[in-house]
C-alpha cells in the first residue's frame, strides 16, 4: 500500500500546498491513518542562508534538553514553536519546535554533562558535514527528541494521522513551495510513530517511499561505516542517507547514484550495446553492492532543485508521471493528477529501474 505524490515547476513557479493535500487525500485508501507527511522547498526565502531545523519533543523536559543541545552547538537566529492548529483525528502530538541556525555554538563554554563529546575543537569539515554530525549526535544523545529535517529553505512536516490531517495540522494549505513531495503511510513491518512517518530527510535531501527495503540491514551496515546512524526505526531512512553519501560526500552524478541504488539486472547489462555505458553500469554495480536497494519500491526524492522518481527493476509498486508545461508531477495513482494538472499534456508510466529526473531550468546535475 502507501501512496506518494510529488511535483515541481521547473521554471521556478510556486505550487499550492492545498493542491497537494487534496491530491494525496484522493489516495486515502492507500493509507491507514498511521502516518502522513510532506516535504516542501522554497518556503523560507527570507532565511534561506540558515539551516531550518524542525524538531519534535515528547515533553517539556525533552524540549529543554533539545534547546540546550542546540544552543551548545549552533548559532541561533530564530527559535520558535512551529505553527499548528487543532485537527480532528490527531489526538496527541509532540512539542514541535523550529530553529533557524548556523554551525558554530552560540556559547562555546557551555558544557552538557550528559554528552559523550561535543563538536567544539574537533576541526572544521564544512558546514553540511558539521550539520550532518550534529543531526546524528542529537538523535543519539537527546532522549525523547528527534530531528524531522535540517535543510536550508525547506522543511518536513509529518506525523501520525492521515496526510490530509497532517497537512491541515501544519497549516500547509496556506503555504506555497517550489517542490512538494507527500506520503500516505500503511506500515506493515515497522511501528507507527511521529519520527517514523515519511518523508525522511537529511540536509536538503528528502524521500517518500511506497514498498519495502528488504536490503535495509546491509544498507544500514554500509552507511554506518561512513558515520550515518540509522536511529528512526524505519527502512526508508537509508535512502536519504545514501543520496547524501554519494552526491554530497563523494561528488557523484545523480545518474550514477540512481544506478547504484537501482541498477539493471546483470542479464540486462550484458545485453547493452553501448560499451561505455555497459562498463559504467557494471562498474557501479560491482563496486557498490551494499548500497543496492532490494525489495519492491517506488520512491520520490528531492533536494529542492531536482525531483527524482524511481521504481525497483521489476516495478512492483505503481508510479505514474504527468507533464503540464513546465510542471512535472508523479503519483502512485493517476487520480491525483485530476487535482494537480487536469489539463495535462501527457501522462506516462515509469519503467522499472529507470529514474525519471526533472530539475529546475539552468541547474546542473547535483554533483
Amino acid at each position: 500500500m502507501c501512496g506518494i505524490v510529488g511535483g515541481m515547476d521547473t521554471d521556478r513557479g510556486m505550487l499550492k500546498g492545498s493542491d497537494f493535500i487534496e491530491a494525496i487525500r484522493l489516495q486515502h485508501d492507500r493509507g491507514n491513518g498511521q502516518g502522513g507527511g510532506f516535504a516542501a522547498y522554497g518556503i523560507y526565502p527570507e532565511l534561506s542562508e540558515y539551516y531550518a531545523l524542525h524538531i519534535a519533543c515528547d515533553n517539556e523536559s525533552a524540549a529543554q534538553k533539545s534547546d540546550d543541545f542546540i544552543r551548545a552547538h549552533l548559532y541561533i537566529k530564530i527559535a520558535e514553536d512551529m505553527p499548528t492548529k487543532d485537527v480532528k483525528g490527531i489526538d496527541w502530538h509532540p512539542l514541535l519546535k523550529r530553529y533557524f541556525c548556523f554551525p558554530g555554538p552560540s556559547n562555546e563554554d557551555l558544557k552538557l554533562s550528559n554528552l559523550s563529546r561535543t563538536f567544539v575543537g574537533e576541526g572544521w569539515e564544512g558546514l553540511d558535514a558539521y550539520m550532518k554530525r550534529f543531526v546524528f549526535d542529537f538523535n543519539r544523545f537527546v532522549d525523547g527528541a528527534y530531528i524531522l529535517s535540517c535543510g536550508k529553505n525547506m522543511g518536513v512536516f509529518k506525523g501520525v494521522g492521515y496526510p490530509e490531517e497532517i497537512g491541515e495540522f501544519f497549516l500547509l494549505d496556506r503555504m506555497e513551495a517550489s517542490v512538494w513531495i507527500a506520503h500516505s503511510r500503511f506500515p506493515t513491518n515497522t511501528q507507527s510513530w511521529w519520527g517514523g512517518a515519511h518523508p525522511f530527510s537529511l540536509l536538503e535531501w528528502s524521500v517518500v517511499h511506497n514498498g519495502e527495503i528488504t536490503s535495509y540491514g546491509v544498507n544500514r551496515n554500509y552507511l554506518e561505516m561512513f558515520g550515518y546512524d540509522c536511529l528512526l526505526r524505519t527502512d526508508t531512512e537509508v535512502i536519504s542517507y545514501l543520496f547524501d553519501l554519494f552526491i554530497r560526500e563523494r561528488g557523484m552524478s545523480l545518474q550514477d547514484a540512481c544506478t547504484i541504488l537501482s541498477p539493471p539486472l546483470w542479464e540486462d547489462i550484458e545485453r547493452m550495446e553501448n560499451k561505455e555505458e555497459k562498463r559504467r553500469v557494471a562498474t557501479l554495480r560491482r563496486y557498490y553492492p551494499e548500497a543496492l536497494l532490494n525489495g519492491p519500491f517506488a520512491i520520490l526524492v528531492s533536494n529542492g532543485t531536482e525531483l527524482i522518481a524511481m521504481n525497483d527493476n521489476l516495478k512492483l509498486r505503481p508510479l505514474v508521471a504527468a507533464q503540464d508545461g513546465d510542471r512535472f508531477y508523479f503519483s502512485s495513482e493517476e487520480c491525483s493528477f485530476e487535482v494537480l494538472c487536469p489539463a495535462r499534456e501527457r501522462t506516462w508510466m515509469l519503467e522499472g529501474g529507470k529514474p525519471e529526473i526533472v530539475r529546475i531550468k539552468g541547474v546542473p546535475d547535483a554533483a
